[in-house]
């Protein structure tokens, strides 16, 4: 019964990939078990993948996946170059329809996250701005480093809104894929000089579409999104 819970919350995403899992003093009182009872689930659930014991104790979500996703993707991509696009035409896919679920799911939790990502986003990207022409500068070099990642972050979150447990796990799995994406993309486009003010803009309109359940809205500004980091994503000495 102990290890149905458990699974249960995995499968629904109460409990997402990455994250850990309450003490056993914690978990035994919020599940009305005994300890013992509770080690035997959780063994259970260790020998079956779905947790991973952690360096000091307790234990991590597993996301069996990303081994056998993300490890070989990112070999492929370090190796050709074509694979840079085909990682765009893979967002265009799957975030397409992760917008549109979590405009119709999105729960008051979800939309609380998604407002925290944001808001991480837009104070570093505040805190880099001013630096972004001195190459050395340390402000700078955040927008092509630490702004890159927390927009990576956003788009996890808004996979995390849409309550769909492969789309999710598999968002979990290629997160690395899709972060070294990002900041591949924040160089392009910054060599390309376009507006990274705009790129910031975006995520705060695809927010507001999700946030106020507009499904058309959330469409259309995600699509807008990607269509401006595709036109400013290519090698700008290409073009020149």
């Amino acid at each position: 019964m102990v290890y149905e819970q458990l699974e249960t919350m995995v499968v629904e995403g109460r409990l997402a990939p990455g994250s850990a899992l309450p003490s056993e003093r914690d978990l035994a009182q919020q599940m009305g078990v005994s300890r013992p009872s509770l080690r035997e689930a959780l063994l259970r659930l260790e020998s079956r993948g779905l947790i991973v014991g952690r360096a000091g104790g307790g234990y991590l979500v597993a996301n069996a996946s990303q081994p056998l996703l993300a490890e070989p993707l990112s070999q492929l991509m370090s190796r050709h170059s074509k694979t840079v696009d085909d990682v765009l035409e893979m967002r265009e896919v799957l975030e397409a329809k992760a917008v549109e679920l979590a405009a119709e799911r999105a729960t008051p939790e979800d939309i609380a996250r998604l407002s925290q990502a944001l808001e991480a986003l837009e104070t570093a990207y505040a805190a880099g701005r001013d630096g972004l022409d001195g190459e050395g500068d340390a402000r700078g070099q955040s927008l092509l480093t630490r702004v890159p990642e927390l927009d990576a972050h956003f788009h996890l979150a808004l996979a995390e809104a849409t309550h769909n447990l492969v789309l999710v796990h598999l968002m979990h799995a290629i997160f690395e894929l899709l972060r070294g994406s990002v900041v591949d993309n924040y160089r392009a486009i910054v060599g390309h000089g376009a507006d990274l003010a705009e790129l910031i803009d975006q995520h705060r309109r695809i927010f507001h579409a999700v946030a106020s359940h507009d499904v058309g809205s959330a469409q259309r500004s995600l699509h807008e999104h990607l269509t401006f980091i595709r036109n400013n994503s290519g090698d700008p000495t290409e073009s020149a």
